[in-house]
């Protein structure tokens, strides 16, 4: 996949983190925040492998 696709799905992830941190604490649903709280981790992680991982591209 190429940069801009990882970005959007980072981008994704962290869109369908937010209402499922709401709902989860608002209803007291401790499972759904949690997931929650792990695809922010894994949507903020995104950006931070991609800047580090070696490009496919030529210098």
């Amino acid at each position: 996949m190429t940069e801009l696709r990882w970005l959007l799905v980072a981008m994704v992830l962290f869109l369908a983190a937010l209402p499922a941190l709401s709902l989860g604490t608002d209803g007291d649903v401790p499972a759904l925040w949690v997931a929650g709280l792990v695809l922010v981790a894994v949507a903020g992680a995104i950006p931070v492998v991609l800047r580090f991982a070696p490009s496919g591209g030529e210098d």
